[in-house]
């Protein structure tokens, strides 16, 4: 297989668009993005395959007989001549062809490069991943974030009033970071919050519906917040989609990183931290109430409040992606037994504008 690139033109009259075009044994695969954005392949029969070199324009032009109209220009003439090679050796009697041993030691080299492709998959590419996620610029992070949001379709569920309020909310917790935190409220009756990367956090109305007090609310924003602002969300998701992404961060290609994150947005609605990382939002939270005064009760009332309420013994969705509630409820307990509880007149106000 090679690969190459070049300007592919779907229909007479078209725009000429790039595209990465793979080149196999039977046929060539053109890969190229609709004018809506979406993801869209053709594939060639190379038998199907006419090929021209022009000289005016040093490329190579690629017709095919099952799509009339369609042009594929790669620079240079090598891609044309080794499409011509293969079109030849299909010509070929089969004993003219590469010999049987060849074949096996192709073969077998094919075999051991999946074996260690796959051992990478196993156990390293998802850690290199997630190790090279934390490399990339916060204004890289915001355009993942924000395509993602987009690709969900939250826009049009956005309640809109209370969006503004849980803004004031916690712009008046003051918390100091270098991300630009976007508070969005959904109208969902799942009882659901979630953050993506680059400072974007949604809650459904349904979790909201569940809050009583503004310790709850600051707990769960602070909570939410630190997944951002350590980098959390952007690092378990690199994790989970491993070999989709890495090539990309190792590349420096972030628009083929962000094209991954779009394709899987629908999964970052319930991702799942480690231990390690819900502990950290925990502790970072309880932290950032207990410095402006705010009950850390807020985060003990938040996990029994919800889980609770669930009925049938099944966990809300914020709680059931988040594992070991009870023991969380007694680390941030014993954390927080010397906090100094100050009331805040203007986060309560704030929050009855919201309920």
């Amino acid at each position: 297989m090679k690969s190459y690139f070049g300007d592919f033109i779907s229909a007479p009259g078209t725009e000429a668009i790039g595209a990465t075009v793979l080149v196999f044994d039977k046929n060539i695969s053109i890969g190229f993005r609709n004018p809506d954005g979406s993801n869209a392949m053709q594939s060639w029969l190379i038998k199907d395959i006419d090929s021209t070199y022009q000289f005016s324009t040093q490329q190579t032009k690629f017709t095919c007989s099952k799509y009339p109209g369609s042009q594929l220009l790669i620079k240079g003439k090598e891609a044309g001549e080794h499409v011509k090679e293969i079109q030849a050796e299909s010509k070929k009697l089969w004993h003219q062809k590469n010999s049987g041993k060849e074949w096996i030691r192709n073969g077998m080299l094919m075999l051991a490069i999946l074996a260690v492709l796959f051992f990478l998959y196993l156990l390293i590419v998802p850690w290199l991943s997630q190790k090279l996620a934390s490399k990339i610029s916060i204004k890289t992070e915001q355009q993942i974030g924000d395509a993602a949001y987009n690709a969900l379709n939250l826009a049009g569920q956005e309640d809109s009033a209370k969006t503004v309020i849980l803004n004031e909310f916690f712009q008046a917790m003051d918390v100091p970071t270098a991300y630009s935190i976007r508070l969005t409220v959904v109208n969902n009756n799942t009882v659901n919050a979630f953050a993506l990367p680059g400072g974007r956090i949604i809650v459904y109305t349904a979790l909201l519906k569940e809050i009583d007090s503004y310790p709850e609310l600051a707990a769960l924003l602070s909570h939410e917040f630190t997944h951002v602002n350590k980098q959390h969300s952007t690092k378990s998701i690199f994790r989970t989609l491993g070999s989709k992404v890495f090539l990309g961060l190792l590349f420096g290609r972030f628009g083929a990183v962000t094209s991954v994150v779009v394709d899987h947005a629908d999964n970052l609605k319930s991702l799942k931290y480690s231990r390690k990382l819900e502990k950290e939002a925990d502790i970072e939270g309880l932290s950032i109430l207990e410095k402006r005064g705010i009950d850390p009760v807020g985060f003990t009332d938040l996990f029994t409040h919800l889980n609770a309420s669930a009925p049938n013994d099944v966990l809300p969705e914020f709680l059931g992606s988040h594992p070991d509630i009870e023991k969380r409820i007694l680390y941030v307990k014993e954390a927080a037994k010397n906090s100094t509880i100050t009331d805040n007149e203007q986060l309560k106000v704030i929050f009855e504008k919201l309920k």
